[in-house]
């Protein structure tokens, strides 16, 4: 069987700051994103404020309605509200101290000399929705509404019952690649014999599948004694990963922060009543993967930074969910 270097991107698409432009606008402005979970804005007057892929946003809670702006303030852009979570029952820019009703609308500007039209300095609206108790956000008011986009996620998700668990940790982590070299990664078990000597103790990588269901893959893999496991591995693209079981999951969401890092965030639940052990154990071991996964990224970004490769080749038994994110990134920046 012969290989095909077709679509197999140059290096310089994962090291490109023009491109990383592109691809903040044509993919991560457009798709939605994980930002969490609604619990975290269940009180009324909760905001949470993140960084997705260099676009600033807050989604706040005004009195049981969810809503997302963008966290700058109409006059000269300042932050509304510091990066992380908290409570508020306004808005009011760090700044120059112009403040705004939770729902957006702006209700003074400070000391301004003359007050603007408040309709037409209202804050910016990005879209907001949950599902089954994690927190979403677009930029894009044309994205399909989130349950149709998750699509088959949505559907290999049902027998789990994601919403009885609770919020053990949370980790964030920057890593020194382009978010496509993360992305692929995640897409093939093919690296796992050398990568992580942990999980292939676990698993049988040789007979590691993904499935490819729309823009979403369906990883599984039997264990060494050759039992199937009981959960799920889901993948949609750009940046979400969940992964179920019985009696917990592992929320996982990523985008770029620049042409060459990545944020990874982590959100780690589990059914009441779970051993501790169990819980340590588990968010150990995906730290343990996430930390593997880390050094061999790092060094493939570096040599992608070195200018001495040149398209390779893509494995037809192993890396089909590679091509995917290649294919998906291509198609977003050709209609981009």
């Amino acid at each position: 069987m012969t290989t095909e270097t077709t679509g197999v991107p140059a290096a310089r698409t994962y090291v490109d700051p023009d491109r990383y432009e592109v691809e903040r606008r044509v993919v991560f402005a457009r798709e939605w994103t994980a930002v969490g979970v609604a619990s975290a804005v269940a009180p009324p007057g909760s905001y949470v404020s993140v960084w997705v892929a260099g676009y600033p946003l807050v989604v706040v809670n005004d009195a049981g309605t969810l809503r997302a702006f963008q966290n700058v303030c109409r006059h000269r852009a300042g932050p509304l509200v510091d990066e992380g979570s908290g409570t508020c029952g306004r808005f009011v820019c760090r700044y120059h101290g112009w403040a705004y009703a939770l729902d957006g609308r702006l209700t003074s500007a400070r000391d301004f000399g003359a007050e603007p039209d408040a309709a037409s300095f209202s804050l910016v609206a990005a879209r907001v929705a949950t599902w089954r108790g994690l927190l979403f956000v677009s930029l894009d008011p044309a994205e399909p509404d989130l349950e149709a986009w998750l699509g088959a996620v949505a559907r290999h998700s049902a027998s789990f019952p994601m919403e009885t668990y609770a919020v053990t940790h949370r980790s964030s982590h920057d890593l020194a690649v382009n978010w496509k070299v993360y992305a692929e990664n995640y897409q093939e078990g093919y690296h796992i014999p050398l990568v992580h000597p942990g999980l292939n103790r676990q698993i049988d990588a040789s007979r590691y599948e993904v499935v490819i269901d729309g823009a979403v893959t369906v990883h599984a893999a039997p264990t060494r004694d050759g039992a199937v496991t009981d959960g799920a591995w889901l993948w949609h693209f750009p940046g979400l990963a969940l992964n179920l079981y019985p009696t917990g999951m592992c929320l996982e969401s990523y985008w770029p922060t620049g042409p060459a890092s990545t944020r990874v965030e982590y959100t780690f639940a589990f059914a009441p009543g779970t051993p501790d052990d169990e819980v340590d154990g588990a968010v150990a071991s995906s730290l343990a993967i996430l930390d593997e996964d880390r050094a061999i990224c790092e060094a493939v970004q570096r040599n992608l930074e070195s200018g001495l490769v040149r398209p390779g080749v893509l494995s037809p038994r192993h890396e089909a969910g590679v091509a995917l994110v290649q294919r998906l990134v291509a198609d977003a920046v050709g209609h981009g």
